[in-house]
């Protein structure tokens, strides 16, 4: 007969069956880890669209997430109706993380510089705008050229990255980049990777149009979300045709296609990005025909053209800009320069010029002022807040100035400055006007920080008016853009410890803001923090005892 083994009424040897809450509490904890890294993945989209000033949901985006609850929810016979209401509070709880950072747990950087007047000198941050010419240009011609010094953040080295998938020699190396000789370009059959930048997969298109073929451009969130539309009008005469990948998208992943007829001669709509119209213009010399650029007086890209005309001309060829177009020829024989000179960054080193009037001394940045309305600007809105400007051949200096009798700033040309503009209208200790805020979500992030502060202001449509008052902080703040963090450094002045949640998104900006910031009141060249060598005196040794 078999043998049974026998239990205990205990049942102190069989298994316990897990009970129905301890079940459910497993669950949950699974479920809210899930939450928390699809929070993190949303938000990450989120705050990129913020810092770009789009709203922080995609509808395009979301659709195509929800066509899998659709999908799921009748495998599960769940009804669709609550698992929509289930969604939107899953995007809404990451979107809040986005939108009121301070509802999260995360260390922050307290601000809180030394109350001494400064002296600072050393070499400015070239004009991101120019270095990414010289970079495709570099690549394009097959140059041997040095770039320096730059500032190498993540638009850069993506840059370097698609055009070294195109067979580019280009390389990074703290602030300099460097292009060596070869054979220069080709994008057909290849895929390039654009990052989350516009202007690297304008100048892809631009320099891949000159090649019957076709390639493939991908891009990251943000490109993934493009409106590529714009583009086709142009594209079109130009014998090219750009197909996205994704029939739900107009953003990337897409095909150039090329090998149509070019046309000598194309006109600028009022929808074409601007960026894009100066890559075709640094691309142009490259084309069977060459390119004229035809526009409207008074067209809001004249800035970029003329950085664009004034590099064509240093390698030799002979560009031209006019009031109403810009004519490039084509041509085989150009010549890149050994060391570009490129111009400061204004926008930027404005922001770093406005120091002195937050705690007297003196900011010199070396380096070639621009010559264009944005930088002419940006000197404007520093004059309005009581910085005296001295610019000399080779380097441009800001000491401590009287502040005007009734400030009123405008930024002109110079948007991304409106929130030093905010903290110079509050450092002035004065009723005064701040206008011409055409951007309607950087408006808002400007109210914002007046209400963190306890400034009170009057709002306009397009203006503020800001009184005087007592600056007060409370919790640590999501700077929405890098200018509004550098903004907060420049406010600590006047109540040290403010502090920042996003230190790092100042340094996506310019790798040596903190550097800067963190070194002052004294500064004589930024430099890399020096390497400790290893002691061999005082290594390690063995001793033997008997």
């Amino acid at each position: 007969m078999p043998e049974y083994k026998n239990f205990e009424r205990s049942g102190g040897s069989a298994p316990r069956r897990q009970s129905l809450l301890d079940e459910i509490k497993e669950l949950d904890a699974r479920l809210l880890s899930l939450i928390s890294r699809r929070n993190y993945l949303m938000g990450k989209a989120a705050s990129k669209r913020k810092q770009k000033g789009l709203p922080l949901g995609d509808p395009d985006m979301e659709r195509r997430i929800f066509e899998t609850w659709t999908a799921e929810a009748g495998n599960k016979k769940f009804d669709v109706k609550t698992a929509r209401r289930v969604f939107e509070q899953l995007n809404n709880l990451a979107y809040a993380a986005v939108a009121k950072p301070e509802s999260r747990k995360l260390s922050s950087y307290v601000l809180s510089p030394p109350q001494k007047p400064v002296n600072v000198t050393f070499d400015g941050p070239g004009s991101l705008f120019q270095s990414k010419l010289w970079i495709a240009l570099s690549a394009a011609a097959g140059a041997d050229s040095k770039m320096a010094p730059l500032s190498i953040n993540d638009e850069i080295t993506e840059l370097v990255k698609a055009f070294n998938q195109a067979g580019a020699h280009l390389s990074w190396d703290g602030e300099t980049v460097e292009s060596r000789a070869g054979e220069g370009i080709e994008f057909e059959e290849k895929l390039i990777f654009a990052g989350d930048n516009a202007m690297t997969m304008f100048l892809a298109i631009a320099f891949g149009l000159k090649t019957v073929g076709k390639f493939k451009i991908a891009g990251g969130p943000i490109l993934k979300q493009y409106d590529s539309r714009p583009l086709v009008d142009i594209l079109s005469p130009l014998g090219a045709r750009l197909n996205t990948l994704d029939l739900q998208s107009h953003g990337l992943p897409a095909r150039l296609e090329c090998g149509g007829r070019m046309a000598s001669s194309i006109e600028i709509l009022d929808e074409t990005p601007i960026e894009f119209v100066a890559a075709l213009a640094l691309a142009a010399w490259t084309y069977p025909q060459g390119l004229t650029l035809k526009f409207s007086e008074g067209w809001q890209g004249m800035d970029l053209l003329q950085d664009v005309v004034t590099v064509l001309k240093k390698c030799g060829i002979k560009a031209n800009l006019s009031e109403t177009e810009c004519t490039i020829p084509a041509t085989k024989e150009m010549s890149v320069p050994d060391e570009p000179e490129i111009a400061l960054e204004p926008e930027l080193c404005s922001a770093l010029l406005a120091i002195p009037s937050f705690c007297n001394g003196q900011v010199t940045i070396n380096g070639a002022w621009p010559k264009n309305t944005l930088a002419a600007d940006a000197l404007e809105l520093l004059k309005t807040g009581g910085v005296d400007i001295k610019i000399s051949k080779g380097s441009i200096t800001a000491t401590k100035g009287e502040k005007a009798a009734e400030p009123f700033f405008d930024f002109g040309n110079a948007t991304d400055l409106f929130p030093i503009g905010l903290a110079l209208a509050i450092n002035s200790r004065s009723e005064c006007k701040v206008s011409n805020i055409a951007d309607a979500v950087m408006f808002e992030q400007g109210i914002e920080l007046l209400e963190r502060l306890g400034i009170k202001y009057e709002r306009g449509e397009e203006e503020l008016t800001i009184l005087p008052g007592r600056l007060k902080w409370d919790e640590a703040w999501s700077a929405p853009t890098p200018f509004f963090g550098i903004a907060l450094g420049l406010m600590a002045w006047m109540r040290p410890g403010i502090s920042i949640e996003n230190p790092g998104d100042i340094t996506d900006l310019w790798p040596r803001y903190w550097t800067l910031y963190n070194n002052l009141p004294e500064i004589n060249g930024l430099k890399d923090p020096e390497v400790k060598k290893k002691d061999e005196s005082k290594t390690r040794r063995r001793i033997k005892i008997d």
